[in-house]
C-alpha cells in the first residue's frame, strides 16, 4: 500500500538513511475480488534499519549444518561451499584462469560469468591451508567444480552469525512471511484468548517470531513502542528475550497486559507449543504520571467556553505552553471563533513535549505532594543506578 512509502520517509527522517538495511514484504490475506480496479493488494511491508555497522551481527541466523569426515583431514570435519563469484572475468581479470588440481592434474576452466572467487595468486596459499577441494579428489562425490572447503571449527570460531541469504529466506524466512504470518492468524490468536472484537489487527505470532529469531538472541532487549495486543511482548517472552512494551491506549488494561498474564500462565496459543512454551516469566506494569495530558482531557471533555477559559488560565499560569506561542495574539483573537475551534487552538498550543512528568521532577515540591510514598518508593527502586558491583 501506498503509506508504506511515506513510512519510509518518515523512519528514514527518524533512524537515518544510511541505517536503511532492506524491505522484506508480508502476505497480509488471500486475494480480494471487491477491490478497485480489481487490484488486490495482499501484502504490507517490514522496513529493517539497524545502528550497527555491517561488520557487526546484526541479522543472521544460526544453522544446524553437516559436515564431512575424510581420511586427509582425519582430525577436522567440513563442508562444501561455493568457490566462485557473482563478478564475471572482466571484472575481476585476476581470477580468470583454469584450475588445476594438483593430485590429479584435471583442468578445470573459469566460467567466464562467474569469475573464481580465488585470485590465482593466491591458489597455492589457499590450496596448502586446505581451503580448496577437487571433486575428483573424492569417490563420493557427484560434484563437477572445485569447492571452497570451510571447517567446522572456523565457522565455530566466527562471531558473525551465518547470512541471511535471498535463498536462504527463501526456504524458511520468507516462506513464514508469504504463507503463515497472515492477518488472519493474529485475529484468531486474539480470540483463543479473549473473545471477539477486543482487538481487530493484532500481529500473529509466528511473524513475531521469525522477526526476532533472525535479529536477536536470547536475552536480547526488544523494544516496542507500539505494542497494541502484545504480540511482541509475548513472543519475547516465550523466546527468553527481555522486553520492553510501551502504549497509551486504553485497551492495555484489557488485552494488553491480561495477554501477559496468561502468558505467564503457561497458556498454548501462537508460538507456545512450537516452542514449547511451559509459562514462568514476569513484567512490571507503571503507568506515566499525567502532566499536560491533564490539560488535553479537560479541553477535549470542557462544554463551554467559560470552561475553556478556567482551562487556558490555568495553562498560562504554568510552563506547559509551547515556547514559540505568541500569548498575545491567541488571547486577542481566540474567544472570536467557535467552541471547537477555542479547542483546536488550545490542543496546538499545548506542550506536547511535557504530557507526562519525567523522573527527574519526582522532587519537585508541586510533584512529590500528589505522588503517594508507595509509588515514590517504587520509582526510586526502578531507576536507582547500579554500580559497577552490581
Amino acid at each position: 500500500e501506498d503509506g508504506m512509502h511515506y513510512l519510509k520517509v518518515l523512519t528514514d527522517s527518524i533512524f537515518g538513511i544510511n541505517q536503511f538495511v532492506g524491505t522484506i514484504p508480508r502476505k497480509t490475506r488471500d486475494g480480494k475480488s471487491d477491490v478497485p480496479f480489481n487490484f488486490s493488494q495482499d501484502f504490507d511491508w517490514i522496513l529493517v534499519y539497524s545502528n550497527s555497522s555491517d561488520k557487526e551481527a546484526v541479522v543472521g541466523r544460526k544453522i544446524e549444518r553437516k559436515y564431512i569426515k575424510t581420511d586427509d583431514f582425519s582430525n577436522r570435519s567440513w563442508r562444501i561451499a561455493d568457490l566462485t563469484s557473482q563478478r564475471t572475468i572482466v571484472e575481476r581479470p585476476n581470477s580468470n584462469y583454469t584450475m588445476i588440481n594438483p593430485k590429479t592434474f584435471k583442468k578445470y576452466p573459469v566460467n567466464p560469468k562467474r569469475s573464481w572467487a580465488i585470485p590465482k595468486e593466491n591458489f597455492k596459499l589457499y590450496y596448502e591451508k586446505g581451503s580448496i577441494g577437487f571433486p575428483d579428489d573424492y569417490a563420493f562425490m557427484n560434484g563437477e567444480k572445485p569447492f571452497r572447503r570451510v571447517f567446522k571449527d572456523e565457522d565455530d570460531n566466527k562471531s558473525k552469525p551465518t547470512y541471511v541469504s535471498s535463498d536462504f529466506m527463501l526456504r524458511e524466512f520468507i516462506i513464514n512471511l508469504t504463507t503463515k504470518t497472515k492477518n488472519k492468524a493474529g485475529n484468531d490468536e486474539i480470540d483463543l484468548l479473549f473473545g471477539r472484537d477486543k482487538f481487530s489487527y493484532a500481529k500473529p505470532e509466528k511473524l513475531i517470531k521469525s522477526i526476532i529469531e533472525v535479529s536477536t538472541e536470547e536475552n536480547d532487549l526488544v523494544l516496542d513502542f507500539f505494542m497494541g495486543s502484545a504480540t511482541t511482548q509475548a513472543v519475547a517472552m516465550k523466546m527468553n528475550r527481555r522486553f520492553i512494551g510501551i502504549e497509551q491506549m486504553d485497551y492495555i488494561n484489557t488485552v494488553s497486559v491480561p495477554r501477559l498474564q496468561k502468558v505467564i500462565e503457561g497458556e498454548q496459543g501462537g508460538i507456545s507449543k512450537e516452542v514449547e512454551w511451559q509459562g514462568g516469566g514476569s513484567f512490571i506494569y507503571a503507568e506515566s504520571m499525567e502532566k499536560n495530558t491533564g490539560f488535553l482531557t479537560e479541553i477535549i471533555e470542557a462544554d463551554t467556553m467559560q470552561e475553556l477559559q478556567a482551562i487556558f488560565e490555568r495553562m498560562s499560569q504554568s510552563s506547559d505552553i509551547d515556547f514559540r506561542v505568541n500569548l498575545k495574539v491567541v488571547k486577542a483573537t481566540l474567544w472570536e471563533h467557535s467552541l471547537d475551534e477555542q479547542k483546536n487552538t488550545l490542543i496546538k498550543i499545548l506542550d506536547k513535549n511535557q504530557m507526562y512528568f519525567n523522573y527527574s521532577e519526582m522532587d519537585d515540591a508541586h510533584v512529590r505532594e500528589s505522588v503517594s510514598d508507595s509509588d515514590y518508593a517504587f520509582n526510586r527502586s526502578f531507576y536507582k543506578e547500579v554500580n559497577q558491583d552490581g
